[in-house]
């Protein structure tokens, strides 16, 4: 039976991946901000900044992984549901949590592959080939810190999910972890998606 201690930490990181995805978009901004900027003073004063494309690059990649936490809470991955739609609610269910569990798999190694690097980086003091001289593990680490919490999601909603089809609960199951509907999507209200 799934505890009320497991629904209150989903909710605190779904709240969590919220602010990830504000602070995102803010570095995305600023990103754009910086390299319009480049782009004006390079055509109206010829000059430039140095290093606006690498910043902005890496302010992408951070963004991005921060990003993919709250989408996992929205339900806003893309799955293909051609087949999923014309089977029983129970199988949908199953899939839903196949779904997620291959989600983790994958989600898993590329955070163990992302670390491998991270180390690699470490241990070399590497550093980018720009004129910024950036250190690399600056950016990896914030890219890994990205996708170690968009795995650590995914578990948590992976555990809840299992609890409730053990329990024979398969609507919260469907809340949890089930694709949205074609009516879900027409309202266009808001997913819940941790919600009971």
């Amino acid at each position: 039976m799934e505890t009320g201690f497991l629904e209150f930490l989903t909710r605190v990181l779904e709240r969590l991946s919220r602010v990830g995805v504000y602070a995102g978009c803010g570095i995305l901004v600023a990103a754009a901000v910086l390299v319009g900027f480049e782009v004006i003073a390079r055509k109206l004063f010829a000059f430039s900044l140095t290093g606006a494309d690498e910043i902005a690059g890496y302010a992408f990649a951070i963004s991005i992984t921060w990003g993919y936490s709250f989408a996992l809470f929205q339900r806003a991955h893309i799955r293909v549901d051609a087949l999923y739609v014309h089977l029983p609610a129970r199988f949908q269910r199953i899939l839903d949590i196949v779904a997620l569990a291959g989600f983790a798999v994958v989600i898993g190694l590329l955070n163990y592959h992302a670390l491998l690097t991270l180390l690699e980086t470490l241990r070399m003091g590497a550093r980018a080939s720009t004129p910024l001289s950036t250190p690399l593990w600056i950016p990896q680490s914030l890219w890994l810190a990205g996708l170690t919490y968009f795995l650590l999601c995914i578990l948590m909603l992976l555990v809840r999910a299992l609890l409730a089809l053990a329990s024979g609960r398969h609507e919260v199951v469907k809340t949890i972890a089930g694709a949205p509907s074609v009516i879900d999507e027409a309202s266009g209200a808001p997913i819940e998606s941790s919600r009971e």
